[in-house]
């Protein structure tokens, strides 16, 4: 038998201890294909933090498109033909009244036709007489101005009747200046008007504007500003929001209520908004600072305590402990736990979570 050398003998034995390549360990985690496929990521950045601030108020007139209408002449209401939160046009006849002050008018426009007709036959005598040299020049003249003065004090008497639009009756109408909503109503059938009442008989406003008051307290006023956005909700119309902007801030406050007043402009075409309605107006607005921001459906609450999914990869997925500065409609806002750029779960973050920490 022959001897086998030492050195592959040695050769031999060194490649038989070689140790073994080692064998890859099955992951501890790994996404399903199904979660897999349908996860959703969000990633963290650095935002502006954006604030909410909720106020009451109530929805009033547009004042700059509201009219007062008042009795042109005393007298006693004769027909009354609309109501309380009725809509009118421009030039509606809203009552008629029957009043003595036209009656004087009327008669001393029935004595100045009388009179015109008077002046008229004695101008024309006087002509006839001069042209036979029967009266003087100056007789002529002097009949002329008495027919100009009764031509005139006719006109006058005309004029008035016209601008009451009255008629033989002594009665004229109250009309509507512009076209809109009753939305005050003084007055009732058979009543007495005196001119020198000093409330309106009528208010009529234009609603398809509409303002909404918003009561500011003193710790609010520094963020409340015109400009800012605002939302506005109704007891009436819950669902429905309503959505305009700061445009006025009135810069004194009540010193009953002790707030300042904020003013909305809504368009309202549909007349649903009406005065004295209470609302509540959302404001949004800006601070000045950033905070890390992520989705607030990422956010995970357990055990008094908020978590969010870190995800790297399907294998790798880390809980991580987050510390909540705010969260303002579907954004939250960290103080600390992300660093920006980092990805978080929005969907299937909860079935993740359970597995990882049962």
């Amino acid at each position: 038998m022959k001897s086998i050398p030492l050195f592959l003998i040695g050769a031999m034995i060194g490649w038989g201890c070689q140790p073994k390549p080692e064998q890859p360990k099955p992951s501890a985690f790994r996404l399903t294909e199904t979660i897999s496929k349908g996860k959703e990521l969000a990633v963290a950045k650095s935002e502006i933090v954006q604030t909410e601030l909720l106020l009451n108020g109530k929805i009033s007139l547009d004042e700059d498109k509201v009219s007062r209408v008042f009795p042109l002449a005393g007298g006693f209401v004769r027909e009354l033909y609309v109501e309380l939160g009725d809509y009118v046009k421009k030039g509606q006849v809203l009552a008629i009244i029957r009043s003595p002050e036209i009656a004087g008018f009327t008669r001393e426009g029935v004595e100045a036709e009388a009179q015109l007709r008077v002046a008229e036959k004695n101008a024309q005598v006087a002509e006839d007489l001069f042209k036979t040299g029967n009266i003087s020049e100056v007789e002529l003249i002097n009949a002329r101005k008495e027919l100009e003065s009764a031509r005139g004090e006719v006109e006058r008497t005309r004029a008035v009747l016209d601008m009451y639009s009255a008629g033989k009756e002594a009665v004229y109408p109250i009309k509507s200046p512009v076209s809109g909503v009753i939305v005050q109503k003084n007055i009732a059938l058979n009543m007495e008007l005196r001119t020198e009442d000093i409330s309106p008989v009528f208010v009529v406003g234009n609603l398809d504007e509409v303002w909404v008051m918003a009561n500011v307290y003193e710790s609010d006023i520094p963020n409340v500003k015109e400009g800012y956005e605002a939302e506005i909700t109704t007891t009436s119309y819950a669902n429905h929001v309503y959505k305009g902007k700061i445009d006025k801030v009135f810069n004194i406050i009540d010193a009953e209520t002790k707030v300042l007043r904020a003013r909305v402009t809504l368009p309202n075409p549909n007349f649903e908004l009406k005065p004295e309605m209470f609302a509540q107006v959302r404001i949004h607005y800006n601070e000045p600072f950033r905070k890390m921001a992520i989705p607030s459906s990422a956010v995970i609450f357990d055990k008094s305590r908020y978590f969010v999914m870190v995800y790297k990869s399907d294998q790798d997925i880390e809980t991580r402990e987050v510390r909540i500065f705010k969260q303002h409609d579907n954004i939250t806002y960290l103080d600390s736990g992300l660093q920006e750029g980092e990805q978080v779960m929005t969907r299937f973050q909860l079935l993740v979570y359970d597995a990882l920490n049962d």
